[in-house]
């Protein structure tokens, strides 16, 4: 690799910075190989507005690549075709199938991908790269596809459907991150480790053939799971030997709580507008 890997937070749960909109969800801009890849896109449009203050060119975005589908994830993928016309965009073929939160009769919330973004995908099909296994992307950067679940403390504990009856779990088979391969090791991007922070790493290792985790950064899906699960996701991660652990968006704060002070100098907050360089 080239050139220094860049890793930008466009938009997340909070910001720190007044000229930066912050909305639930998550969205990054990262630089790799020469490369500009636009992973996830958020609620609606906050991350095109962050990025016009951060002068990054969204329209040099070579692959959109979504974690899963989820609204907070794919809400400004409308947006983002529009901004980066050239752009391929990775997703799984369950991405924008109905999805649900159940809360009982005629109380379920619609929690996936939103219409627009729908159009938007079908209006672009051949632009789409439907996929479910590991894919390259660059010469260094690599998507999981779905991960095999199997850890027996991460669930999802959620009721997740895909019918608004609440008849049909939804095991969200759709969710995948990616990593980036450097020689001081991966660095790990997770959009809601759905399929559980441990299972997404482990994967990563034994798909990429490296052991070495420079980074973790993205949301880490625990604000639902009790202390036992955070515990034991922390003693997982503690295993890795990370260099740097940077949990956001939707990890929840007692687990953010528990991992500042588990992980102190390795731990870093990244809020809306956060920056990461790493050097080769």
């Amino acid at each position: 690799m080239a050139e220094d890997v860049k890793i930008t937070i466009l938009s997340e749960n909070t910001s720190e910075k007044e000229n930066l909109a912050a909305e639930y969800g998550l969205s990054m801009w990262i630089e790799a190989d020469g490369t500009d890849i636009l992973f996830d896109t958020g609620m609606s449009g906050a991350f095109a507005k962050n990025a016009e203050v951060l002068g990054i060119d969204l329209s040099k975005a070579v692959h959109l690549c979504l974690s899963h589908g989820h609204f907070d994830h794919t809400g400004g993928v409308a947006l983002a075709l529009e901004h980066a016309p050239q752009a391929l965009v990775h997703l799984h073929p369950d991405a924008a199938r109905p999805k649900y939160l159940s809360g009982g009769a005629n109380q379920s919330m619609r929690i996936g991908m939103p219409e627009p973004a729908i159009t938007a995908i079908r209006k672009e099909t051949s632009r789409c790269l439907f996929m479910t296994d590991v894919t390259r992307i660059t010469e260094h950067v690599c998507l999981t596809g779905t991960i095999p679940r199997k850890t027996a403390f991460e669930r999802i504990v959620e009721p997740f459907t895909l019918d608004p009856e609440g008849k049909i779990p939804d095991t969200i088979p759709d969710d995948q991150s990616l990593w980036i391969e450097t020689d001081k090791g991966l660095i790990v991007v997770l959009g809601c480790a759905h399929s559980g922070v441990a299972n997404t790493v482990e994967y990563i290792r034994e798909k990429s053939g490296c052991e070495d985790i420079r980074a973790i950064i993205g949301g880490m899906h625990l604000m639902s799971s009790d202390q036992d699960t955070i515990a034991k996701t922390a003693e997982a991660i503690e295993s890795f030997h990370p260099g740097l652990i940077s949990p956001n968006h939707c990890t929840g704060e007692p687990a953010s709580t528990y991992f500042r002070e588990r992980f102190r100098g390795i731990y870093q907050p990244s809020t809306t507008g956060t920056v990461f360089t790493f050097p080769l």
